[in-house]
């Protein structure tokens, strides 16, 4: 039975999984088939994974009629997935049953489908979006059965790609971001001090980069990186890479969206340089030697114009204020848009020892600790706004810093009279909240994050 295409917005889902969350899809569970990371240009290409495809909650009746067929509650596979090159990323089933098939994508969007594919085969072709995509697959009546879901950048219905056959001899093998990083792995954050950051490391290696790019990037480095940055963006619009030897370097650096950069000698004299507008996510570095010795290196990534005095400490600061490198005092936790319950809640003691008065010039109200109350790793998707908000018998206040490092603080905006409420538009990353209590004094506060309004 032919069924259109839909898609389901995630406050309508929410509904379903507040009045019936038995016959609800929930992507908080884990999958039952397993968790896959994929980068795009995978192979082989479609990868393939055995289902028993259905279950017993009634897909139709949860999402009135926009989506069709019987699914489990659990997924059954979730994708992370790093995007790149290709326009299209296709989930399909195949099966000798009618099947359906859902997915949730990182925004939190519902995508659905019946007999798009071959036959009585479901196919949803979507545009990459790197991220968490949870996947069910359903059948058109309540029977189960064994199904194959495939996952691919191709047109559908293409030849498979399989993965290319060895040669013999085996070619020297090449920079591998798989492997582990010689040198450490690195958490870096946009503003971070010192800037630049440096890192030695000894360049070079025994794989002739040259002769695996067509001669593009230059010099003979490790199979292995030399260092991994995992890096989040703010307000800087450059992130650079840099080398400094007494021998010719050369840097090779795999950034989030797997895309290789190189550079010879752009930097001073025979050391390399590459600026890239900064992304959020893994970047893996190699710094290579032009000729084939090894050499002691110093790596440098900085947010600063190429050639800038290094920046080695902060301003000048109040000995005490919110400090968002402390961790949380009541925990952190993970929300994605469309979370349930909405409000998600908290139970904090608000207060603390610092003025924020003081700290902000005035621009920010009451008494907090230095440490967040409450961290909140958070992905967007649909929804227009995020609430935060207190509700307490005290006078209380609030203070955010946003993914971007911008500070955010409000006194009475709340519903309740003396409480307060921030309203921001959703930017997926981290949030650290303090409760503060307009008086020097602590209260008993109950905090609120929510997507559809405010305590």
């Amino acid at each position: 039975m032919k069924h259109h295409h839909a898609t389901l917005s995630v406050a309508v889902l929410a509904m379903a999984c507040l009045t019936a969350p038995g016959s609800a899809q929930n992507y908080n569970l884990n999958p039952t088939y397993g968790t896959y990371n994929l980068r795009s240009g995978f192979l082989p290409d479609p990868q393939t994974i055995n289902v028993i495809a259905g279950g017993p909650n009634n897909v139709s009746a949860a999402t009135g009629g926009q989506c069709a067929g019987y699914a489990a509650e659990a997924p059954d596979v979730r994708i992370n997935f790093s995007g790149g090159s290709f326009d299209r990323i296709n989930f399909s089933a195949v099966s000798n049953a009618d099947t359906t098939l859902i997915v949730n994508d990182p925004n939190g969007t519902w995508w659905c489908d019946d007999d798009s594919g071959n036959g009585l085969n479901p196919l949803i072709e979507l545009t990459p979006i790197s991220g968490q995509y949870d996947i069910w697959v359903g059948t058109y009546g309540r029977n189960t059965a064994p199904a194959t879901l495939a996952i691919s950048e191709l047109p559908y219905g293409s030849a498979p790609v399989q993965p290319p056959a060895p040669v013999m001899p085996a070619p020297v093998s090449g920079p591998d971001y798989n492997l582990n990083p010689t040198y450490g792995t690195y958490n870096l954050r946009s503003g971070f001090l010192p800037d630049p950051q440096t890192f030695q490391v000894v360049a070079g290696g025994n794989t002739d980069v040259g002769a695996m790019t067509n001669y593009e990037c230059r010099g003979y480095a490790a199979s292995a990186p030399d260092i991994r940055i995992n890096f989040t963006g703010g307000a800087f619009n450059r992130i650079n890479f840099s080398a400094l030897s007494n021998a010719d370097t050369t840097l090779i650096v795999n950034d989030p969206n797997g895309t290789w950069w190189c550079d010879d000698d752009s930097g001073n004299g025979l050391n390399p340089l590459i600026e890239l507008t900064p992304i959020s996510g893994q970047y893996d570095i190699w710094v290579g030697t032009y000729g084939r010795n090894t050499a002691p290196a110093t790596l440098s990534v900085s947010e600063l114009p190429y050639g800038s005095a290094p920046v080695t400490a902060p301003p000048p600061r109040r000995p005490s204020g919110p400090d968002y490198t402390l961790a949380p005092t009541y925990g952190t936790y993970t929300l994605r848009s469309g979370f349930t319950p909405d409000p998600f809640e908290v139970q904090v003691v608000a207060g603390g020892a610092n003025s924020a008065s003081n700290w902000s010039n005035g621009q920010c109200a009451g008494f907090v600790a230095n440490a967040p109350d409450v961290r909140l790793m958070f992905q967007g998707g649909s929804f227009p706004e995020l609430y935060f908000s207190v509700g307490s018998n005290s006078d209380t206040t609030l203070v955010i810093n946003d993914p971007n490092g911008n500070w955010h603080c409000d006194d009475d905006s709340g519903n309740a009279g003396l409480n307060p409420l921030l309203r921001m538009a959703p930017i997926s990353g981290q949030y650290d909240i303090w409760v503060g209590t307009y008086g020097s004094s602590t209260a008993n506060a109950v905090l609120s994050i929510s997507e559809l309004y405010s305590r």
